[in-house]
């Protein structure tokens, strides 16, 4: 996307949320050969992956998990053999060589039967015709697949993958787009912490041993406790039809599920243009400052643009007009806070864009990037309000909107703590609460 020069606003972002709101106690599959590189992230401390240690260790006791347990071998970027190895001892998969083999797989493999399973059942597809490929890197795309139809989900998966509106409209979705709400959804995915932002990855690049293996923890934690709430609402997902005027803004929304959260990201790229960020992807307002930043806004000149960076100045601003949340409609705002309805607009801590019927579009670090979430099972005694900024239901203003706009043009993601509603990360638009333990 086309920016102006802008001196700032990440930081700008970051100070307000700083100076301005209160503390908060706390489905496709991207082909191997097709995998991006992973960033340039350089060496990397190991303390980073400590986060893994604990899930490593559990499987190992469990003899769930031979492979490595200490945080820096958990560093490395896993392998397709890895997830076959993980997936074949958490969900009892067969076991053992198969006296039939891949070109690439020889008979006295022992990984060859449970390989042979995970990809017989399309959670893991084959390289091509004759490879299984099991010591290439595996994506974050092929791991959300592969976790969440091997632990039930297909018909979540499914539903969202099928996603129109109350019309029958249908959408152009980035690849994997069922599966990479569904995972982060059902809590499968980890949101790294400010500190180690720049070790952040889209679903279409490789995904990390300590990532993996969390989720593989997190699995086995489903697989006996059942499948999260979160999850079973995607089977019901249903909204209202979108209104012609709000169209290419959501369409734009929904090009990004998949992204991670990023704090101060606004762009699906590293922004060098204008305020560089550490990884590619969005906080919670910053999702909401592309989506409405981007675009042909002389097509969408019946929509006022919001005030601002941060969810502060979007909440504050006179941009928009209040309306109840429950009646919000799709590219309404909702806003949340500590103290639900009681919150003050300054305080406003999260939020996300509404799709209708209490669906909304949003960047979450409790959910490790953009998704699509049901309020109820989300943080429903945290919503505070919202508004609306659809021209004719909001007196003229003197919003500022941006001088260059350009098509939508994603480089994106190949995709998407099991059973509890999910709350936000920390982000320049306020302090948020951690996700449920």
């Amino acid at each position: 996307m086309a920016r102006r020069p802008h001196l700032g606003r990440r930081r700008v972002a970051i100070v307000a949320a700083i100076t301005l709101a209160p503390a908060v106690v706390a489905g496709s599959l991207t082909a191997v050969a097709l995998a991006q590189p992973a960033p340039g992230d350089g060496p990397v401390s190991s303390v980073a992956f400590r986060f893994a240690q604990k899930a490593a260790r559990g499987l190992a006791k469990a003899n769930l998990w031979a492979g490595e347990v200490d945080a820096g071998a958990l560093s490395r970027d896993a392998t397709r053999r890895d997830l076959v190895r993980l997936m074949q001892s958490v969900l009892r998969l067969p076991g053992g060589a198969i006296s039939t083999q891949w070109r690439d797989v020889a008979p006295g493999d022992a990984d060859g039967a449970a390989a042979r399973y995970v990809i017989a059942r399309a959670w893991l597809t084959a390289a091509d015709a004759g490879a299984a490929a099991l010591d290439q890197p595996l994506t974050g795309a092929e791991a959300n697949r592969a976790w969440t139809l091997g632990l039930g989900m297909r018909k979540a998966i499914n539903t969202m993958g099928r996603f129109r509106d109350g019309s029958g409209r249908t959408f152009t979705l980035p690849p994997g787009f069922g599966t990479a709400i569904t995972a982060r959804e059902a809590g499968l995915r980890r949101n790294y912490p400010t500190s180690d932002e720049a070790l952040e990855r889209t679903d279409a690049q490789p995904i990390r041993l300590a990532d993996l293996v969390l989720m593989a923890a997190r699995g086995r934690a489903i697989r006996s406790s059942g499948i999260p709430s979160s999850v079973r609402a995607l089977e019901r997902f249903a909204i209202p039809a979108i209104d012609a005027s709000v169209i290419p803004l959501v369409q734009r929304a929904l090009s990004l599920v998949g992204y991670p959260y990023v704090w101060g990201g606004e762009a699906p790229d590293l922004n060098p243009n204008a305020d560089p960020q550490a990884a590619a992807g969005f906080d919670c307002s910053g999702f909401v400052y592309w989506v409405w930043h981007t675009g042909d806004r002389a097509a969408e000149a019946s929509l006022n643009v919001p005030d601002g960076r941060t969810t502060y100045t979007m909440n504050v601003g006179t941009a928009g007009a209040k309306i109840p949340w429950k009646s919000a409609q799709p590219a309404d705002l909702i806003f949340f806070g500590a103290r639900g309805p009681k919150t003050r607009d300054r305080e406003a801590s999260h939020m996300g864009i509404a799709l209708g019927n209490k669906w909304i579009l949003h960047s979450s670090g409790g959910l490790a990037g953009v998704s699509i979430t049901y309020l109820p099972t989300y943080w429903p005694a945290g919503i505070q309000n919202a508004r609306t900024f659809r021209a004719l239901a909001v007196p003229p203003t003197t919003a500022t909107s941006p001088t260059t706009s350009v098509p939508v043009a994603v480089p994106g993601p190949a995709a998407p703590a099991p059973g509890t509603p999910q709350a936000p990360a920390p982000g320049p638009g306020g302090a948020q609460p951690p996700p449920p333990a």
